[in-house]
């Protein structure tokens, strides 16, 4: 994976982060008066998804909230956002290039929420200044960038400004520090042709270097083309032609282009309209704006339908017909060797029937029972509980096993199994082999037992699977970094010039694994994948922080995992925007709902309004592809336990948890939530090793157990299994106020009023008048509304009136539907004689009114001959198929 390119057209906005200096915001309106109470600054490393390790102080001068100093290093892209009165800045996370290594303080301001508003905190008391000269071939619309030791030499970040026929920037840094740099045109693909690189010296007087490069690795064809996946139908079917559209920013003339696709699984490639590999497919202009002598133009091309299950794979590029060379969208690369692969994968696009049912059962294993002291290798019953978590604490495999009676009795039916892969950590997030398990957890044959247990029990198991990263004390990481270029893994990730590599958000124990290098990609697919979902016959995946990969990877993920078996289901971790998560649809079967997550805890545990609770799903249903099953929880292993958050009220978790069974998503239950199990310290009083407290010891002890909320819970389990309709029915919010709600689940079963109130007494309007009754005391009522007690929930099926049956036909025997006749005397529906062959099963349903059907029912006659087949109203489902020789009929 190479590294991300910031594009060129936004070097001149950045070019202020150096002149101001490093203030992407020069000035900030002040916002007025504070609106919240607290706000928290969270982001990936140094800072943390979670606790409140990072608030803000109200600044009343400027009206903004401003943080801390927080040490970056520079030339990254650093992600982050705000969490306001608990709850989440809404979209995507916010991004801020930083332009060279040092201190930042964060700024948000609540009349513009979004705006990025990062300043130096960083005081320097030396400078550089730089005097470029160009080649002369260098297009005059190109921005020279400098990349240097102080932004971990990325050629995208530090721009240079114009002054007639030079180019200059001043660097700010420490003086007598020695920078590093070279020269680039906004990429490391047309950087200078220099043997070393080149030096200077901060000093407090300022030095000044007059630098002339005589020539570029390359040049850019245009200033930026961009396809960014904009492909429609976003997940084409096999009758489905898709059109590709390309955005080109240029000064020159780009009059052509094309596209490079493969159908097999091979990597296309191709340049200026011929193939080398795969076919080609024209792009055309077919717009063109200009603005400043800026042209912007818009291509469209069409790559044909393709077949169920294939995996289209392609390159894009764009040309000037007169000139020379062509660039590729989205690297803005040269070549198509290093050309950004697009993919999608065609298919009449379903998930698996069983996950959209299941509920799930999420289980740590080194924290749920100990099942074999004797691979207790790691662990140190000596420590005290604070240095404990932070290890191994003894639960493995064979303490799972040992807890199947258990799990099967709370009633779920689908386990999730935490990594087992050896590595460093009790967690198994660390991989050093991606085919064997951690002596701690236990082995292969205990797994492989457990998995054939579970089956027996009629139970799904799901593993957690790690394709971003590896260990940084993985065999092919180790052999990487001793042989550099020499070693055969090299490529297996991706290292920078200066000696650095991607990460795992900036973790240096968790190398990027490069799953778009082919072999790499190759032995993840076609060994460790089949060892998993073949050898160990787990059946599905959930995939740990899945917006790592590229898209181009999970589409060749799913098409392997489903070439197994297209019943296995595969669900992501994409912690982000709706907008990014529902981009894995059609290459994923689902993913984590973490703003289910947010909105629950937020409307739970801190007292927000039920609106929110309808928002949010009526939201999902807007964005979302029906097919794509969202997984909903309320813990998990990297946030606070809710339990702890609600200040240890159960009576706050069980109408969270009844909402949540109540309403679409698969459900999952986080080992110990069903029994109170909680926190034993307050997770924001620490700075390191926060997400231990929210993977404590499994409560064993009944004594200790919360037994009548784990009662709630097989309560709520049954009831979702019993009514299909809360599992995969229409939702419709009937009403809201701050502390109830009314909603309606459906499908062509049944009607369901599903009632919470977290306050008072409350009555509730109900769109229409209905016959209800209650599916836990059978009460019945009537009305257009509804009262809910304080503090409660229910839910009721609405009593439907009997509908006259005024005809039945019989569908599925004979080409032709064949009527029935009514039996008064019997109160039954009966056919004329059908004559069967001895043991050739037949299939039929039957049609009521000439609309409803039942579902589809079977019969495998014994003996040859006319049957009569029997429809009774009471038992619609029954079969009933008589033959004159047995009176007493056939079933």
């Amino acid at each position: 994976m190479k590294k991300s390119v910031v594009l060129i057209m936004v070097l001149s906005l950045l070019l202020s982060l150096f002149v101001q200096p490093f203030a992407q915001t020069n000035t900030a309106e002040a916002a007025g008066d504070q609106v919240y109470d607290k706000v928290v600054l969270r982001g990936e490393s140094p800072l943390r998804w979670d606790g409140e390790n990072h608030p803000l102080t109200f600044d009343e001068s400027e009206g903004l909230w401003k943080s801390e100093p927080v040490t970056l290093s520079g030339g990254i892209q650093f992600e982050y956002k705000f969490v306001m009165d608990n709850e989440w800045l809404a979209g995507d996370n916010l991004r801020f290039q930083v332009p060279q290594t040092g201190d930042y303080e964060f700024y948000f301001d609540p009349s513009d929420q979004r705006k990025v508003d990062v300043r130096p905190a960083t005081e320097y008391d030396g400078s550089i200044t730089l005097q470029l000269t160009v080649p002369e071939e260098t297009p005059d619309w190109a921005v020279p960038t400098v990349a240097t030791s102080n932004n971990s030499f990325n050629y995208s970040v530090t721009p240079l400004e114009r002054e007639g026929e030079t180019f200059t920037v001043t660097l700010n840094g420490q003086a007598g520090e020695e920078l590093e740099y070279r020269y680039g045109l906004g990429d490391s693909k047309y950087r200078e042709v220099i043997e070393a690189n080149r030096t200077a010296t901060f000093t407090e007087e300022g030095t000044v270097v007059e630098d002339t490069v005589t020539e570029w690795t390359g040049l850019p064809v245009a200033k930026n083309v961009s396809h960014n996946f904009n492909h429609n139908p976003f997940i084409p079917s096999p009758n489905d032609d898709v059109e590709i559209t390309v955005e080109v920013e240029h000064y020159g003339p780009i009059d052509e282009g094309g596209i490079y696709f493969t159908t097999d699984g091979s990597t296309p490639a191709g340049a200026r309209g011929e193939a080398s590999s795969g076919e080609f497919s024209p792009l055309e202009v077919v717009e063109t704006k200009t603005e400043n002598n800026l042209q912007r133009s818009t291509l469209k091309g069409v790559i044909p339908k393709q077949a169920d299950s294939t995996p289209v794979k392609y390159l894009v590029d764009v040309w000037a017909a007169d000139g020379e060379g062509s660039q590729y969208a989205d690297t803005n690369s040269l070549t198509s060797e290093e050309a950004t692969e697009f993919a999608y994968y065609v298919e009449n696009y379903s998930s698996p029937e069983w996950a959209k049912d299941a509920v799930i059962y999420h289980i740590f294993v080194d924290r749920f029972f100990d099942g074999n002291p004797e691979n207790n290798f790691g662990v140190d019953p000596s420590l005290p509980l604070e240095e404990a978590l932070k290890d191994w604490m003894g639960g493995d495999l064979e303490g799972v096993h040992a807890k199947l009676d258990y799990i099967e009795e709370l009633g779920v039916d689908t386990i999730w199994l935490s990594p087992v892969f050896e590595g460093p950590y009790s967690h198994g997030y660390h991989p050093t082999d991606f085919m064997s398990v951690d002596q701690n957890f236990g082995t292969l044959k205990v797994l492989k037992e457990l998995i054939d247990e579970a089956h027996d029990r009629d139970m799904k198991v799901i593993y957690d699977f790690v394709p971003n990263h590896t260990s940084s004390e993985h065999p092919f990481f180790q052999d990487a970094l001793e042989n550099g270029e020499d070693s055969p893994y090299y490529d297996w990730y991706t290292f920078y010039e200066d000696g650095t590599y991607e990460t795992f958000y900036g973790i240096e124990e968790l190398p990027q694994f490069n799953n778009d290098h082919p072999e790499a990609r190759d032995y993840m697919l076609n060994e460790v994948v089949p060892f998993w979902l073949e050898e160990l016959e787990f059946d599905g995946l959930r995939l740990d922080y899945a917006k790592g990969p590229s898209y181009s990877f999970w589409v060749d993920f799913r098409d392997k995992v489903k070439s197994i078996d297209p019943d296995m289901y595969v669900f992501g971790e994409v912690w982000d925007s709706r907008e990014k998560i529902s981009s894995y649809a059609g290459k994923l079967d689902g993913s984590l709902d973490f703003g289910f997550h947010d909105t629950f805890k937020g409307t739970f545990a801190f007292d927000g309004s039920m609106q929110s609770v309808v928002n949010y799903v009526e939201e999902n249903e807007a964005v979302y592809h029906p097919e794509y099953i969202m997984t909903t929880f309320l813990d998990n292993h990297d946030l606070p336990r809710f339990l702890y958050e609600a200040g240890s009220n159960t009576d706050k978790l069980k109408l969270a948890s009844f909402t949540q069974f109540m309403l679409p998503g698969s459900p999952v239950i986080y080992y110990g939530t069903e029994v109170g199990l909680s926190q034993s310290a307050n997770h924001n009083e620490f700075n390191d090793w926060k997400d231990r407290w929210y993977r404590e010891f499994m409560i064993w002890d009944e004594e200790e157990q919360d037994q009548e909320l784990l009662t709630h819970y097989q309560e709520i389990i049954e009831l979702r299994q019993n009514h299909s309709a809360l599992r995969t029915g229409d939702f419709h919010a009937h009403s809201a106020t701050r502390d109830a709600l009314v909603f309606e689940r459906s499908n062509e079963d049944e009607r369901l009023i599903v009632a919470v109130n977290k306050g008072a007494e409350a009555v509730l309007a109900i769109d229409e008048e209905l016959e209800l009754e209650n599916l836990v005391t059978g009460e019945r009522m009537t009305g257009d509304e509804l009262t809910v007690g304080a503090n409660s929930f229910a839910v009721y099926q609405v009593v439907e009136e009997e509908k006259d049956i005024e005809h039945v036909a019989l569908r599925g025997v004979h080409a032709q539907d064949i009527a029935l006749s009514y039996d008064e005397a019997a109160g039954v529906w009966r056919s004329e004689g059908i004559h069967l062959k001895n043991k050739q099963k037949v299939t039929f349903e039957y049609v009521i009114n000439g609309a409803e059907t039942t579902s589809e029912l079977t019969f495998t006659p014994d003996r040859g001959g006319k049957f009569e087949f029997v429809f009774n109203p009471v038992e619609p489902e029954q079969v009933t198929v008589l033959h004159p020789s047995d009176k007493r009929g056939q079933k």
